[in-house]
């Protein structure tokens, strides 16, 4: 065993050995950044920038709220307002920021937010689909769900809860918080009922279909073995239920209707 060990160990030196001789003076080039990753990225600074109308592009600022002589309504885009950081410091100019109204997001409030009610109906209705993800700019995860229906039903469910409970985030902000607390728990209590109502329907009828076809396969042996050759030695004796005659040995009048001997 040791000798064979040792051919193995002489074996793989040789072939790192080859290995080493043939690679030796092979140009390779390292992949390097001419730019940092960082930069490609869409600069805070300029995609959030303030600019005055008329004004050049070197005069933008970053934050609106801290430009003087600039009036309320063009701060924030017109879609806030501003409000200071820390009220209870006592300053000429306070730090402010911009508090954005509800459909509105960004530093400087200027991107519209997705709708919650959409994005709640979107799921409601069209879930299976992948309508909801497609809507908050997610195609991948849509494609997913669409492709399993939904996940078979379950991810659909979920989903309902999931963007009707609260603000879900979309793939930038959260969408605005426009849906009533109590219209998604009517909804959803509502789709729920009705699911159940028809699943109990369904399952009534066919209850009811299968004792149909049980009823109907009973009679069809009772005629299939009442018509076969040789039933009437085999069986009891039949009655009949003859025509109707008055008087007391006919047993008129109402009531059960006695058989006679066939």
């Amino acid at each position: 065993m040791s000798a064979q060990l040792l051919l193995k160990w002489v074996a793989v030196l040789a072939a790192l050995a080859s290995l080493s001789i043939t690679l030796s003076g092979c140009e390779v080039e390292v992949p390097k950044h001419h730019v940092g990753n960082w930069r490609k990225n869409p600069n805070y600074l300029v995609s959030f920038q303030y600019l005055e109308k008329g004004k050049d592009i070197t005069a933008a600022q970053l934050n609106s709220c801290m430009i003087k002589d600039v009036p309320a309504t063009m701060q924030c885009s017109g879609h806030g307002y501003c409000k200071e950081w820390n009220p209870d410091l006592l300053s000429a100019q306070p730090l402010s920021f911009c508090v954005c109204n509800r459909g509105w997001a960004d530093p400087e409030c200027r991107t519209p937010r997705k709708s919650q009610i959409t994005a709640f109906l979107s799921s409601l209705f069209g879930g299976f689909l992948g309508a909801d993800y497609f809507y908050l700019g997610f195609p991948l995860w849509g494609a997913v769900k669409l492709i399993t229906l939904g996940g078979l039903g379950f991810w659909w469910l979920v989903d309902i809860v999931r963007t009707g409970a609260g603000p879900v985030y979309a793939y930038n902000y959260r969408v605005a918080n426009d849906l009533p607390h109590w219209v998604f728990v009517i909804s959803t209590v509502t789709l729920f009922a009705m699911i159940g109502f028809l699943v109990s329907l369904e399952s009534y009828l066919s209850y009811r279909r299968q004792k149909r076809d049980d009823v109907m396969k009973l009679q069809q042996s009772e005629e299939s073995r009442r018509l076969a050759p040789g039933a009437e030695e085999l069986e009891g004796p039949h009655y009949a239920v003859g025509p109707e005659r008055g008087g007391f040995n006919g047993f008129g009048g109402y009531g059960a209707v006695l058989g006679r001997p066939m």
